[in-house]
């Protein structure tokens, strides 16, 4: 089953800066779920040609170093984004309290798995959680190589993502090593997204590694994996072995 298909139906509610109000995410410190708040740059030439790229952030599981998201749920998707002409711009999705981690970034039929190298954080209900910049330059100029090089190859078919793994990490910038980021952020909160009356806070950004898995007939490696059968950890210090 092709992922990006499947994780579409799935999408989270991300809305780009400029975007209309309608259907604004709403958010107190009442409520019962939180938002995640990310900084994307721009996709570059690549994920424009291509109408832009998806980036896959899943619930996940620290002690398991597992993904807990499956086909029903527990994503956090930022999908068509990095579009042509696409400045920098802030980004919100709806998400329930727990850990996250940065699962992976696709465009089209070919992406990029962050099993080795990660970045998990923990969202809580009632907050606005910023998480930092991301930039796809770094994975979309490996995927870029990888496919010319043929350790992708260059044709899939419609239900499938062909996944790199185990040497990509994600172009992420934590808060703390941001200029100072906050007045920016909530001025955006402010005039775009007023139904946001939540606190924002800083995430606590660290390193990680997570397991990948099987399809359901055991027979194609997936980013993540939805199944019980696990393929082997990366070493403990996050690399592949």
């Amino acid at each position: 089953m092709r992922h990006g298909t499947m994780l579409a139906a799935t999408l989270a509610t991300a809305l780009a800066g400029g975007a209309a109000h309608a259907g604004q995410p709403k958010l107190d410190p009442a409520s019962d779920y939180g938002l995640v708040a990310l900084e994307i740059e721009p996709g570059g030439p690549m994920a424009a040609a291509n109408g832009g790229y998806q980036l896959n952030i899943a619930r996940f599981s620290p002690q398991e170093h597992a993904s807990l998201a499956n086909p029903l749920g527990g994503w956090v998707n930022l999908g068509r984004v990095g579009g042509k002409n696409q400045p920098r711009a802030y980004y919100l999705a709806k998400a329930k309290p727990g850990s996250y981690v940065l699962l992976s970034m696709s465009v089209m039929n070919w992406g990029v798995c962050y099993n080795a190298d990660s970045r998990t954080f923990d969202v809580k209900a009632g907050e606005v959680t910023f998480i930092g910049r991301y930039d796809p330059a770094a994975s979309l100029m490996e995927l870029s190589q990888a496919v010319g090089s043929g350790a992708l190859p260059s044709y899939a078919r419609s239900t499938d993502i062909n996944y790199l793994f185990d040497s990509s990490r994600p172009g992420l910038t934590a808060p703390e090593q941001l200029e100072p980021w906050r007045p920016g952020l909530e001025a955006w909160l402010k005039a775009e997204r007023p139904g946001v009356t939540a606190p924002v806070v800083a995430a606590q950004v660290t390193p990680t590694h997570f397991n990948t898995g099987r399809d359901a007939f055991g027979l194609q490696r997936i980013c993540g994996g939805y199944y019980a059968k696990k393929d082997k950890a990366p070493a403990a210090d996050g690399k592949a072995p």
